[in-house]
């Protein structure tokens, strides 16, 4: 196209404007010295919200000049852009090359509805000097939009000024009447550059939004068409013509596919995954393929078909994808392509192809990428089709099905999973049992706990405890924890009473994994019992407990047996203090549980354990509590302690924190925390 008769000026620049003077400027964020207090402060608080537009007027003309002022001028703009009208324009006019003050004007000025307004701004112009303030109000005008504007505007696109021209291409394109007239003039296509390309892009998206899409159709055109502007201006043209052409850019679509350019060939790709739906553009996308002689540009070109997800396109793209991911003679690259797609664009038809490259050994490329999409490929359909693969005789499809079965967790194959346990080969049985975890409901955790006594050698044990351990942390919390209660008190049919000791103490491991209720009072009752080695495993589950919604219910167990089991006295003791130590708790509580544990221990080692939560939660709550035994001998230099190190993490002044300091500096022995407490006190 040598010429371009379409209208529009050669002359407009445009670059990234903002929308309004308001976020552009940063001369419009003025704040206030001082606090505005007395007249000023409510002046202040009433143009923020009830000031009429006298009052913002007498605001705007106010003489002063100081920073407190142009706040004052800053609100009265605003509120005159939603509340203002015709009367306050002459005031705004006038004020628009005062320095700050021009910023505040022109903000109201944006938004004021009414003709005047434009008109005013238009005869201001010739009169202004500045052209940072030209710039600024032909902005203003753009943002309007008033095609009224446009004739006064088109003067400024040949300005001396590159700011002014920048401002004046804007408002030239947003004021414009061309939906409906077009623009005046014409362009050489040579003479599209990169001074006029960004206003050819903004006229062509204003045309897509007003639904003119031959006119957006042909600035895109030119724009694709240019070799005088910069790359990535050329390759979002040649993208925004296919688009916009829909399946008429099929030819473009297809020049650019094959054009030696490689962005070029990237951006028709993205075009033709983003054009409509239906066979057309589908078809004309695979017809390239066997003219693709590089193979990493056949295998891009594979993966866009393939993201052509609609029903038609899947269809029609399945036979040729397959084809290429069956293919031993394939490139690699592509074969790996073609794989990946099938992950959109296949069906049950598809598996027998992928699980032979899923079992490919000799390409771990084609295997990985095999196992990928068999994991992602959508159906239920596809779900009974590898579960129907169990009964293949093949013993490496059969893993497979297996591992598939594990991966997409489909439930309904625990049936067929439970078989694989039976199986002859002892790779299926350890696969099944795996996949036996990731499908297990709650219903069948018996039957997996049921294997326990089974397991033979140590290695076994533990690769049996993560499958149960998967398959409780999918289910629900209390119903999988009663069923590991029951088979550990030998209550189901996974009981296991007089099983080895290892697999007892496992079960208790896994109640307090689990956590929740049902698994507290399950290891609290062992904690109880007769034998001592399960009471003991009992005692040390409580004790490192980490479940932080089970804190009363451990706090209450762990109380219970300091007050009444001797035996288990002091681990507990321990136990019940590390409770207010490491987890979140109201503070009463955590009071509560540390003079308790001091009442009830019997040995200064143990009550000495308290004052480590008195200082890891600095409160005056904790600081008094610490206080109150600083006159003991025994636990004088630890309450001095925890008192320093709450008053170090105090950063308020607080009358508690000097009593205490100076009590600390009184009656420690310890000259450094002396010293410390010193300090604290020096900062109060």
């Amino acid at each position: 196209m040598k010429k371009q008769t379409l209208k529009i000026f050669t002359a407009i620049i445009i670059t990234a404007i903002a929308a309004t003077t308001f976020a552009q400027d940063p001369g419009w964020h003025v704040v206030p010295k001082d606090d505005l207090a007395g007249n000023r402060g409510e002046i202040a608080k009433t143009l923020q919200t009830t000031a009429t537009e006298d009052v913002c007027l007498e605001v705007m003309q106010m003489a002063a000049n100081d920073e407190n002022t142009l706040y004052l001028k800053m609100l009265a703009g605003k509120r005159l852009a939603t509340h203002g009208t015709v009367k306050s324009v002459p005031v705004l006019i006038a004020m628009l090359e005062k320095d700050k003050e021009g910023f505040s004007a022109r903000y109201a000025l944006e938004t004021i509805p009414g003709a005047e307004v434009d008109a005013a701004l238009c005869e201001a112009l010739p009169n202004l000097k500045d052209p940072a303030v030209i710039a600024g109000v032909l902005t203003t005008l753009g943002v309007r939009g008033n095609p009224a504007s446009a004739e006064t505007v088109e003067v400024y696109t040949r300005y001396n000024d590159s700011d002014v021209r920048q401002a004046a291409g804007f408002a030239m394109v947003m004021c414009w009447p061309f939906f409906d007239t077009g623009l005046p003039g014409e362009v050489d296509d040579d003479k599209v550059d990169d001074e006029n390309a960004d206003s050819l892009f903004l006229l062509a998206e204003n045309y897509v939004a007003k639904s003119n899409l031959t006119l957006a159709i042909a600035f895109y055109g030119v724009l694709a068409k240019s070799d005088n502007i910069k790359a990535y201006r050329k390759e979002s043209g040649v993208y925004q013509h296919i688009l916009a052409l829909g399946n008429e850019g099929i030819p473009q679509l297809v020049e650019q596919i094959n054009s030696p350019n490689i962005k070029l060939f990237l951006v028709a790709l993205k075009a033709g995954r983003e054009l409509p739906a239906g066979d057309a553009v589908t078809k004309a996308m695979i017809e390239q393929l066997d003219k693709q002689d590089n193979p990493l540009r056949k295998a891009l070109l594979v993966r866009a078909i393939g993201d052509r997800t609609d029903d038609v396109s899947k269809a029609m793209s399945r036979g040729v994808i397959s084809q290429l991911a069956d293919s031993s003679s394939r490139d690699e690259v592509v074969r790996v392509a073609a794989i990946d797609a099938l992950r959109n664009v296949g069906n049950p038809s598809v598996l027998p192809i992928l699980i032979a490259a899923a079992n490919q050994n000799d390409s771990p490329a084609i295997a990985d990428a095999a196992k990928k999409t068999l994991a992602e490929l959508p159906g239920k359909e596809v779900d009974a089709a590898i579960v129907a693969l169990l009964d293949n005789n093949n013993t490496s499809a059969k893993i497979t099905a297996i591992k598939l079965i594990e991966e997409r967790r489909i439930i309904s194959a625990f049936a067929q999973l439970k078989k694989g346990l039976e199986d002859s080969n002892a790779d299926v049985q350890k696969a099944a049992l795996d996949a036996l975890g990731q499908v297990a409901s709650v219903d069948e955790l018996p039957l997996l706990l049921g294997f326990l006594p089974q397991v033979t050698n140590a290695e076994e044990l533990k690769k049996l405890q993560d499958v149960l351990m998967a398959a409780c942390t999918r289910m629900p919390q209390e119903a999988a924890a009663t069923e590991v209660a029951k088979a550990l008190s030998g209550r189901s049919t996974g009981g296991i009473p007089t099983s080895p000791r290892p697999i007892q103490l496992f079960l208790m491991d896994m109640l307090m994994q689990i956590a929740g209720p049902v698994a507290v009072e399950a290891v609290n009752g062992y904690a109880w019992g007769s034998d001592a080695q399960l009471k003991n495993k009992a005692t040390e589950l409580l004790g490192r407990w980490r479940s932080p919604q089970d804190v009363e219910l451990i706090a209450a167990a762990c109380l219970k047996l300091i007050k009444e089991d001797p035996v288990s006295k002091n681990r507990m003791l321990s136990a019940y203090v590390r409770l207010a130590r490491q987890f979140d708790m109201p503070e009463q509580k955590r009071l509560e549980i540390t003079k308790q544990a001091f009442d009830l221990a019997d040995r200064d080692t143990e009550k000495l354990l308290v004052f480590d939560v008195f200082g890891r939660y600095p409160t005056a709550n904790m600081l008094a509590a610490a206080m109150e035994h600083i006159d003991e001998p025994a636990f004088r230099e630890k309450a001095c302690e925890a008192a320093v190190i709450i008053g170090e993490k105090t950063p308020d002044k607080l009358e508690a924190v000097t009593a205490a300091m100076r009590a600390v500096i009184a009656k420690s022995a310890n000259a450094d925390m002396k010293a410390r407490a010193q300090r604290v006190l020096d900062r109060q």
